[in-house]
């Protein structure tokens, strides 16, 4: 039966993605990409792999000099990557 009112295509597929489980995954994905973007080519050298565990974002760094001095600024990054997100998505910022 057809329902009588109508939705915006938006609506139907955040529907969609929220009743197939997909919300979660998606998430993570824009929060690194979303981190990609902000990292510098100079800074591309030394970052590795990046993760989202929770509402926690890893980061591997190649030198331990880079890691300090990432880990001393991880709430001015943390910050500008909520802003990004439009919310508070990420709680913790962790560089390993």
């Amino acid at each position: 039966m057809r329902s009588k009112r109508t939705q915006s295509l938006k609506e139907v597929l955040n529907d969609w993605i929220r009743s197939s489980g997909l919300q979660g995954p998606l998430a993570k994905g824009r929060v690194i990409a979303e981190w990609e973007s902000m990292i510098s080519p100079q800074m591309e050298q030394h970052v590795g792999k990046a993760w989202v565990r929770g509402d926690r974002l890893f980061v591997t760094v190649h030198s331990t000099v880079w890691r300090q001095e990432l880990h001393m600024r991880r709430e001015e990054w943390r910050h500008k990557l909520n802003e990004r997100l439009g919310g508070e998505m990420i709680r913790e910022l962790i560089f390993r």
